[in-house]
């Protein structure tokens, strides 16, 4: 019933925040009197209901789940979302001493073998010290990926790839984009996180052979997954990477230098630090 009464908690603050009754909240697809009692956590709501009720207002979906996911999640798995995001923002910004902080933290979890994986690799390519990474350790990172059959679909491995594009190989790493840009090349991505997901591993990608100078075979392949994104503010960013890159790619560096200095005078000047030209 505590569930019951979250879910019931945040239809109430909408309702509010729209100025209706609870009789028009509910637009007929449920009796006033068992919405009452959902407001006040007495009574649950099918999911059936819930979606219909949240249609008809045009009520985000996602943010609602958002607003009450914690609820429906272990204090363990709250926390790990937590450090993976701290640990993300770290990386974005450069942050070499909040990532290692963030290390610290995953490293001390049950489990949660992949987030330490990336974790780890993320910190040593802040202090460059990718080369002193054993190769016992490369081999569990490989062995991790290649442990499920379909990697290109399955989220984990998708994570994994995105970070630990440093301790494969060069053969193993155009193996595996050339295996990756090829299934979506192909298939229609339905979600938008996964589009997103993909073009994180392009820009880490790029990025990787850029700055480390990897004669890559799928830098083409990468700059046109990203170039051909649709112009959802969603993907803003990764439009900008694809620029950036493909200046950088083609030698004008110094329209990369614009394009650097435009997003540092937008003010993310953390989020390009690492983009040193």
């Amino acid at each position: 019933m505590e569930k019951d009464k979250i879910i019931g908690q945040q239809l109430k603050k909408i309702r509010k925040q729209l100025g209706l009754t609870q009789e028009e909240m509910i637009g007929g697809v449920i009796h006033k009197s068992h919405y009452s009692k959902i407001e006040r956590g007495l009574e649950g709501i099918s999911a059936d209901s819930l979606f219909r009720i949240l249609f008809i207002h045009n009520v985000d979906v996602d943010q609602f789940f958002e607003k009450v996911r914690k609820n429906y999640r272990s204090s363990e798995d709250v926390n790990v979302e937590e450090l993976e995001n701290s640990m993300r923002q770290a990386f974005n910004n450069s942050d070499t001493e909040k990532a290692k902080e963030c290390l610290a933290q995953i490293l001390k979890l049950d489990g949660h073998t992949i987030l330490k994986y990336r974790s780890i690799i993320s910190v040593a390519m802040f202090e460059n010290k990718l080369d002193e990474l054993t190769i016992e350790f490369k081999e569990k990172v490989l062995a991790e990926f290649t442990d499920h059959s379909n990697w290109v679909e399955n989220v984990d491995s998708l994570k994994l790839f995105a970070n630990c594009l440093q301790v494969f190989t060069t053969e193993q790493l155009d193996v595996f984009m050339r295996q990756l840009l090829k299934h979506y090349s192909k298939s229609k991505i339905e979600s938008e996180k996964m589009v997103e997901r993909v073009g994180i591993i392009c820009n880490n990608y790029l990025y990787y052979c850029y700055f480390f100078h990897v004669a890559g075979n799928n830098i083409n392949s990468a700059l046109e997954y990203l170039n051909k994104l649709d112009n959802r503010n969603h993907f803003l960013m990764y439009k900008i990477c694809y620029k950036f890159y493909d200046a950088l790619f083609k030698g004008r560096k110094e329209q990369a230098k614009e394009i650097k200095n435009f997003l540092v005078f937008c003010g993310f000047k953390d989020r390009v630090a690492g983009w040193k030209i």
